[in-house]
């Protein structure tokens, strides 16, 4: 295998651990996004109940 094709597959490999760390990445940002609305959903929904009971 010569230098260039080493080089070549170096790239390659370099782009397609880029490509599959960029996606993980936005993988996580959903997921702690939809936490935070989960968060803020069962928050609304706890002071609703207070509300009820309290009238």
């Amino acid at each position: 295998m010569g230098r260039s094709s080493i080089i070549k597959v170096l790239g390659t490999v370099v782009t397609v651990v880029g490509l599959a760390a960029n996606l993980l990445s936005d993988w996580v940002k959903d997921q702690q996004m939809n936490e935070k609305i989960e968060e803020k959903v069962n928050e609304a929904i706890a002071k609703r109940d207070n509300e009820k009971e309290e009238s």
